[in-house]
Order: C-alpha cells, then sequence, then structure tokens
C-alpha cells in the first residue's frame, strides 16, 4: 500500500476556486499600478550621507598658511573621533575645509557633538573664524559638470592652469549663470592668482617699521 501523497492547500484552492484567484492578481496589479503613479519621483532623493565638513575661513591667508595654522591642527585633533572611517582636507585662500567620512551605521548627530567638543580644544589664529559644521545634502550636488581644456604652449604649465581658471571664472561662468533655471555656477581646479609680497627686511628695519603692522595692513585692505 502506498503512501499517500501530501496534501497542497494552495494549489489545492486554486484548482477549485479559479475564479478567485483570477480576482485576487487582478486586484494586486490594480492596486500595484495605482500605487506606482503616485509614487514621488525625484532627481536628488532625501539620503543622510555620513559625511562632515568642518569649514574654517581665514581671511588674507595665503593657501599654504591655511594648510599649516588651520587645516592640519584641525585634522590632528578631529583624527579621533568615534566612527571616522577616513579626514582629508582642501586648503584655498583664505578657506579651509575638512572632510570626515564616516562608516554608514554611525549616529551623525553623536558624531557631530563629539566633532564640536573637540574643535573646542583646537588652538586656531586670532584672525581665523570660529569653525562651521556642514553636514553633506546630495541635493546641492552639481547636475553637470564641465571641463576645461587648452592646447599649446599657453596651458602649459602653472600658468596654462591660471589662464584656464581665469577662462572659467571670466568668460564659462558668466555666460552660464543668466540661463533660465541654472541656480549656481561653481567653478572648481585650476590655479587662483596669488599676489605675493617680498618685504625687504633691512629696508624695513631702518624705517624702524615692525613686520607685523605690514602684515595687518595687508590683511585689512585684502579684498578677496
Amino acid at each position: 500500500m502506498s503512501e499517500a501523497e501530501p496534501k497542497q492547500p494552495l494549489s489545492s484552492f486554486s484548482t477549485r476556486r479559479p475564479v478567485g484567484v483570477l480576482v485576487v492578481f487582478l486586484a494586486a496589479g490594480v492596486f500595484g499600478l495605482f500605487s506606482y503613479g503616485r509614487l514621488p519621483v525625484t532627481l536628488m532623493p532625501e539620503l543622510t550621507y555620513p559625511t562632515l565638513t568642518v569649514r574654517t575661513e581665514y581671511p588674507g591667508a595665503a593657501p599654504e598658511e591655511v594648510e599649516n595654522d588651520i587645516s592640519r591642527p584641525v585634522e590632528e585633533a578631529l583624527g579621533v573621533v568615534s566612527g571616522l572611517q577616513r579626514i582629508s582636507s582642501v586648503s584655498r585662500a583664505g578657506i579651509s575645509d575638512v572632510v570626515l567620512e564616516f562608516t554608514w551605521d554611525t549616529e551623525m548627530s553623536e558624531a557631530t557633538q563629539d566633532t564640536l567638543e573637540r574643535l573646542d580644544l583646537v588652538f586656531l589664529p586670532p584672525e581665523a573664524e570660529r569653525p562651521l559644521i556642514l553636514q553633506y545634502d546630495p541635493s546641492l550636488d552639481p547636475v553637470m559638470e564641465y571641463a576645461l581644456t587648452g592646447e599649446g604652449e599657453r596651458f602649459q604649465g602653472e600658468e596654462g592652469l591660471r589662464r584656464l581658471r581665469r577662462l572659467a571664472e571670466l568668460q564659462v561662468k558668466r555666460a552660464l549663470e543668466p540661463i533660465k533655471g541654472v541656480a549656481a555656477v561653481r567653478v572648481r581646479g585650476g590655479l587662483e592668482e596669488e599676489i605675493q609680497i617680498l618685504v625687504d627686511e633691512d629696508r624695513l628695519r631702518r624705517t624702524g617699521l615692525p613686520v607685523e603692522t605690514v602684515i595687518a595692513r595687508l590683511r585689512q585692505e585684502n579684498i578677496n
């Protein structure tokens, strides 16, 4: 005597009630189509990235000064923040950006508080502004990016990078900003122009003028 085959309630019900099963599938399909039409679609969906940027303004300072006086001390102080995965910095004329990247399971409110507490222990120059903590927002990412390149000797070396930077700021940026729908145009890369002032210490000493006075006056008159 052979053993009885195990019963399969679902297949048995489908065989005995084909109309009911068809109605259920049709209802599920209609509900799916209705829901699909109401789902919001955005180009930049809301997403919290585990990234913080510490921005410090240092008016009148050259990139090298910003690196030595701001970026490095901040990096050293924040390198031990809990959950930190990677730290990097960008030093530009008058501005330091220290970027902290955390693991995805990091509680960002706690990471922000920890960062604030450690920033309070960093000694910065009196001329530097109070550091700001910025959280990464993907909606602020550029939708389109353009790269400028140049051919020939005019665009070789550091002078070529300066020319490309001037071209981007004075022509390309100004041409794109008035276009309808363009919220902002930002220029990155190249080399920003910088004025170097070489002080003759002997002549300065004879005039009795301290070099600190010259530096302070330059910072007061600086417009960048």
